[in-house]
């Protein structure tokens, strides 16, 4: 390479930001060392009358001010007004996508690792034109790996956090779930060979999501939702390629540092091996849900919990809500 030329990273990067000046700069300062040729930034506005979230989100505002020692095309989408935590991301993915074909979108908490991003950018080239992959994730909670690749196909029942996709992928996300039923979805999930028990929590969540105040934080579900309507797949590495720093009481959802996703560190996952096959792993989505959606139900805690959850699926059945003493009398 020639004296004097920089070598950029050409696919284009979204962070989306809000209110934590520190953890944002953390995140930027990983993204610079990859020299971008492209970088959005998009930013919700601060919530009304909130004069915390004015002078933070000023200061998130102020990090990219600063120059750059590289050539970088650099767009940013400042809200004056606040969406909140799940129309915000959601409006700035969409306004990403309205540019790019192809891309990685990083939220403003998660500090990918350096292999993430070769991993991700040769990915988004390789399954460009299978439009069944959906979505490239980067979390990996296991020591155990799945197939005989450095990544492993599934039904993308993750967290995102840090990611990649394509325009393709999200012109199915539908943030109001508009039109979809539970029904649907258990068909959906049904071609996945899902569990009763996944079907079950899937099948509330979504009725949280349209009959409750989910929607308000929530746009991933919503997109996980789209890919298994489509019965699309997602791929996911076998080494975790990104660290979460956002729990913590900054945090909107993720506050509890005991949580399994709490600093889980970032690994090499280079060069990748490619499997041969191309099957989602039941086994791995399971084993997914089993750890973070609902690691309560499963075990002796699950044998415990037998009771409840005969009482709930009984109420469900008849129609009734709340408590039995309204009932019985």
């Amino acid at each position: 390479m020639a004296q004097g030329i920089t070598k950029t990273f050409k696919t284009p990067i979204l962070l989306i930001c809000f209110n934590r000046p520190d953890h944002t700069r953390r995140v930027f300062d990983e993204i610079k060392k990859q020299k971008p040729k492209t970088l959005f930034v998009f930013q919700d506005g601060a919530r009304e009358e909130n004069i915390q979230d004015i002078e933070k989100c000023a200061s998130v505002r102020d990090i990219f001010e600063e120059p750059l020692d590289w050539e970088c095309e650099l767009k940013t989408c400042f809200l004056e007004k606040n969406l909140g935590c799940g129309l915000g991301p959601a409006t700035g993915i969409t306004w990403f996508f309205e540019q790019v074909e192809q891309g990685i979108i990083i939220e403003d908490d998660t500090i990918p690792g350096s292999d993430f991003f070769v991993y991700a950018e040769d990915l988004l080239v390789r399954y460009k034109k299978d439009v069944q992959i959906k979505v490239i994730g980067s979390i990996h909670l296991e020591e155990k790996k799945y197939g005989d690749g450095s990544y492993h196909f599934s039904m993308a029942n993750r967290n995102l956090c840090a990611w990649a996709t394509w325009r393709r992928a999200w012109n199915n996300f539908d943030y109001m779930l508009t039109n979809i039923s539970p029904v649907d979805l258990l068909r959906s999930m049904k071609k996945y060979n899902a569990s009763c028990r996944e079907i079950e929590y899937w099948i509330e969540i979504l009725d949280q999501l349209q009959h409750g105040s989910l929607i308000e934080t929530s746009w991933d579900i919503q997109f996980l939702i789209s890919i298994w309507l489509k019965h699309g797949t997602g791929i996911f590495p076998n080494v975790n390629l990104s660290e979460n720093i956002g729990f913590d009481l900054d945090a909107t959802h993720t506050t509890h540092t005991n949580n399994i996703l709490a600093n889980v560190k970032a690994g090499s996952i280079l060069p990748i091996l490619h499997p041969k096959e191309k099957h989602i792993s039941r086994k791995a989505d399971l084993n997914y849900h089993k750890l973070y959606f609902q690691p309560y139900e499963y075990g002796w805690q699950g044998i415990l919990r037998m009771p409840y959850r005969i009482n709930k699926r009984i109420k469900k059945t008849f129609g009734i809500k709340g408590s039995w003493k309204g009932i019985i009398k």
